[in-house]
């Protein structure tokens, strides 16, 4: 009897521990062998690319426009371990560093399929030369590399780095129908894969439908990646989607990725998390393949902590960093912070112009290092000046034209700019705004100017995009980073902002630019073409930095009338001559009647919020 007491007790405790779940999966089985000691193991080079953001509004799955931000670059807060969704403006926002192949398009491709996660990656030239990072999966065109937080601060867009590439070839013993795609040797050894009945159990976070799988299909298998679409909302309730987080490893059901992407009943894809979510339709949640067949080996065996920074041995990251709060509440801890850079751009001229009023007149003040005006100095007053622009104009290259690239679209007042190059090399300053069309602008202190050079290489860290503040959400924040918003001393009484201005001025003074369609690279100009105007409204007074009401006019997408409504801009740029033109403003907020009122400041200036000039005692 009590032998049978002590059987029947260990058949019970048996399938207690069965039941009980993951440890004792991952006991089970056989482990698996590869051919990893015949694999080739090749030098192949890249270079971390610029952000590639929205370049105008598109058009989201519910029909509302939005610019989208974070593929690609250096992004510095979205991490492995993250969780995917909550970042603000973010759309299929890319973890870790991006980086492009180099060179012809061969090379290009080599980069792309050589290269698989778990890689060692070495930085070849810059401030972060000799150090070191790993892959960690593959979006599009770009292949995404972790680095240490101390390692981010150093890299620069444009810098070369080096993979040793190891991984194409590699096969599990025993399963030939099983396609390896993208997977290091060392990484897959530490998935704790298991060979269960002639089957490959694989730990995932999650298994996902083939129905709710979007673009990828027809793609190439050795390099981009699927969606997990995010455009029907139920869909991310009814599957916990906006549980993952970046890294993690996903089963997708029925889909194959062998010689090609498609769909395959019976097939089944594993995958890495390498991509946020997106409001477009098709797309969303990006997943990097790593394991593949059309012939039912691949079982899944979920595992909430299965995720591809565990397996490498990473620092993981749970949420967004936290800060402290302020005394006006805002989202700033799910905004996106990414690498923008320009170089600084010399003074170009066409002889004389013809002014509003039919004289001829050889302009200067826009481009170059402007060792004369600085933030916080009249616009108005500096001789044969058009458009003054304040400090170092600098300009993107990432695309052909400078209003396109990164840097325009993305950098954001008060964010920190540095010196890359030359005998400045090291000394920070801040973006201070952008000129439309052509000109950004960054302020560096005078000692600074004088080492710099034209074409020098400037980098921003950008952070601003889909600032909101809570409460006023329906109040468009555009172009200023949450810090200088905080010191701005904008308060709240009787459900409005009260922001300070300098002046005001009424919208239909408003002249070139208007119309535009994108704001986050947009200024337009207050005409100065009359002299009765710019008495009537005290212009002259202006300097540049100052805040600036406009009435009557509304820029949530882009600048227009709209009776009641008001905008406040920073003036970035000086007086013109030129019909239709005048000191620039960058419009920073912007509502519908009702949200915004004004506070006469004489010292409503961005020079002394960013603490560059000491403010003056009223």
């Amino acid at each position: 009897m009590k032998k049978k007491a002590w059987i029947l007790t260990g058949i019970l405790l048996c399938a207690c521990l069965v039941l009980s779940g993951t440890d004792v999966a991952e006991d089970q089985g056989k482990s698996v062998s590869t051919n990893k000691d015949k694999l080739l193991t090749l030098a192949v080079q890249g270079e971390i690319a610029p952000a590639e953001p929205g370049r105008s509004y598109a058009t989201t799955w519910d029909g509302k426009p939005k610019m989208a931000i974070g593929i690609g670059g250096i992004n510095y807060n979205l991490k492995i371990g993250n969780k995917v969704f909550g970042w603000a403006a973010g759309d299929r926002a890319t973890v870790g560093v991006a980086a492009i192949g180099k060179g012809e398009d061969r090379f290009r491709s080599a980069w792309l399929n050589y290269v698989s996660i778990g890689n060692e990656v070495k930085v070849l030239n810059g401030d972060a030369k000799g150090e070191k990072g790993v892959v960690i999966g593959k979006f599009e065109r770009y292949v995404l590399v972790h680095f240490d937080d101390a390692v981010l601060e150093k890299l620069s867009v444009g810098n070369t780095i080096q993979a040793k590439a190891c991984g194409v070839g590699l096969n599990i013993e025993g399963f030939d129908n099983v396609f390896i795609h993208g997977l290091g040797p060392k990484a897959l050894e530490k998935m704790n894969i298991r060979n269960v009945n002639g089957k490959l159990v694989v730990p995932v976070v999650k298994e996902i439908p083939a129905e709710i799988v979007g673009r990828g299909a027809g793609g190439s298998s050795l390099s981009g990646n699927w969606h997990i679409q995010t455009c029907y909302p139920p869909d991310i309730k009814k599957y916990r989607l906006n549980e993952l987080h970046f890294g993690d490893l996903v089963l997708l059901e029925n889909i194959q990725t062998d010689y090609g992407k498609g769909y395959f009943r019976g097939g089944a894809t594993v995958g890495v998390v390498c991509s946020g979510p997106s409001d477009f339709s098709g797309l969303g949640v990006g997943v990097t393949p790593i394991l593949s067949t059309r012939s039912g080996e691949i079982v899944a065996r979920i595992d909430p902590a299965a995720n591809i920074g565990k397996y490498l041995g990473l620092e993981m990251s749970k949420s967004a960093p936290k800060t402290e709060e302020s005394l006006l509440p805002t989202n700033k801890d799910a905004l996106i912070s990414t690498a923008v850079q320009g170089v600084v751009q010399p003074p170009g001229s066409w002889g004389y112009s013809t002014t509003y009023d039919g004289k001829a007149r050889v302009d200067i003040g826009m481009a170059s290092i402007n060792y004369t005006v600085s933030l916080g100095d009249t616009a108005y007053g500096w001789a044969n000046a058009d458009h003054v622009e304040p400090d170092v104009t600098f300009q993107g290259r990432d695309k052909p034209r400078a209003s396109d690239c990164a840097l325009a679209i993305l950098a954001c007042i008060g964010n920190e700019a540095v010196v890359l190059e030359g005998e400045a090399k090291g000394a920070k300053g801040f973006y201070i705004g952008r000129h439309a069309g052509s000109d950004d602008l960054a302020w560096f202190p005078k000692d600074v100017l004088e080492k710099l050079a034209l074409n020098d290489k400037i980098q921003v860290k950008a952070k601003g995009v889909g600032l909101k503040i809570d409460g006023f959400e329906d109040v468009r924040v555009n172009k200023l980073s949450p810090e200088l918003l905080e010191n701005m001393g904008i308060t709240i009484k009787d459900g409005q902002l009260v922001v300070p201005v300098v002046l005001e001025v009424p919208g239909h003074i408003m002249g070139s630019g208007i119309g535009w369609g994108f704001i986050e690279a947009l200024d337009y100009d207050i005409q100065t073409t009359d002299p009765q105007i710019v008495e009537e409204f005290g212009l002259k007074k202006l300097r540049l930095g100052d805040l600036v009401a406009i009435r009557d006019h509304y820029d949530f997408y882009g600048n227009g009338r709209y009776e009641g409504a008001v905008t406040i801009g920073v003036c970035i740029h000086g007086w013109s001559d030129m019909a239709g033109h005048g000191p620039g403003l960058n419009p920073i907020l912007s509502a519908l009647p009702g949200k915004i009122k004004t506070r006469i400041d004489p010292h409503a200036n961005t020079a002394y919020y960013l603490g560059i000039k000491p403010k003056p005692r009223l």
